[in-house]
């Protein structure tokens, strides 16, 4: 018996098991989301899942600093740092956008196995499943941003100005974008509730929003039209941040623009989930 049927059945007693209670229901908000994103968490600790988990940002920093290191003579690059150290923040931004992307795919094997319609019969607030749903995937890239700078650090000498508060800051601040952006994501999971359109969509936005960016390259080295694209990118302007970060010079302005934008990403998306999720 999980967490959360115990809690429903001491609460409703056995007279009314089964009538969802609404005041546990919108008052356990925090204790149901625990609860649920440790459920959504255990499928992650398996062995197989950590090491496949684990590889991913190696497999990332072995073709992009390997192979693409002769891209740090590129005109436009920063001089006073090394290419590594210019290259591990937008790493850590790609990472975590990628795992956010997965929260939606999570939502909709939810819905497949029919996981959230067992949820719906239960005394739960139902938003506490998005919750969960994105805080797991964001422990997830926790993992992986973490891996990502041990093993830059480790196999290709990353060792930015900032240090390790600046190194620690970039990690929080990717993580910070990554889970904003997996609300857009699970809002589509919501709405379409199909699978297969909503791996397709993820494919036609990510790709664009990572790589037309300034992630690898400056944008004064592309072509006029790529350089428009990249320069509108909103990766772009999260790179310059976690950037600014490892190097021990973020401003206020930086740093306040970069959180008020994740906040009204999920202002914006996380209402439209929540309605969408509720007549599921």
């Amino acid at each position: 018996m999980t967490v959360i049927e115990a809690e429903a059945d001491r609460r409703t007693g056995p007279a009314d098991r089964g009538q969802p209670s609404e005041q546990w229901g919108t008052s356990g908000l925090i204790s149901q989301t625990a609860a649920l994103t440790g459920r959504s968490i255990r499928p992650y600790l398996q062995t197989g899942v950590l090491v496949v988990t684990f590889v991913e940002p190696l497999v990332m920093l072995l073709m992009f600093a390997g192979v693409l290191k002769v891209l740090g003579d590129a005109p436009g690059m920063p001089t006073d740092m090394a290419y590594i150290d210019n290259l591990a923040p937008a790493i850590m931004i790609i990472t975590a956008v990628a795992a956010g992307a997965q929260a939606g795919n999570g939502l909709i094997n939810d819905l497949r196995n029919d996981v959230i319609t067992r949820f719906h019969t239960l005394p739960i607030n139902r938003f506490s499943v998005l919750l969960a749903r994105s805080f797991a995937d964001g422990t997830r890239a926790l993992y992986q941003l973490i891996a990502v700078a041990v093993l830059a650090a480790l196999f290709f000498g990353f060792a930015p100005p900032g240090g390790i508060p600046g190194v620690v800051g970039s990690i929080l601040m990717s993580l910070l974008v990554g889970w904003s952006m997996s609300w857009i994501f699970i809002a589509m999971a919501a709405v379409l509730r199909n699978g297969d359109v909503l791996r397709m969509i993820t494919t036609l936005m990510t790709f664009p929003l990572l790589f037309a960016s300034n992630a690898f390259v400056p944008p004064e080295s592309m072509p006029t039209w790529l350089r428009v694209i990249a320069q509108a990118n909103p990766i772009s302007y999260a790179n310059d941040a976690t950037r600014s970060m490892v190097a021990g010079n973020i401003t206020l302005m930086e740093l306040l623009a970069t959180l008020v934008a994740c906040l009204a990403l999920v202002c914006v998306c996380a209402p439209i989930a929540k309605r969408s999720f509720r007549v599921m």
